[in-house]
């Protein structure tokens, strides 16, 4: 089994990398990679709101 886009949104978030970093080479990236990005963009920014409410 090949590897998914929530493997490679793991990997972004496990290595420290800021997703939101990713979105300037987005059009040179693979359509996997793309949703990877996108999940891990929506990962960081939903854990951001849920700490600004607490």
């Amino acid at each position: 089994m090949g590897v998914t886009p929530a493997d490679l949104a793991a990997r972004s978030a496990a290595a420290g990398e800021d997703p939101l970093a990713r979105l300037d080479d987005l059009e040179q990236t693979p359509l996997a990679e793309q949703v990877a990005v996108f999940e891990a963009i929506h990962a960081h920014l939903s854990g951001r709101l849920s700490s600004a409410e607490h």
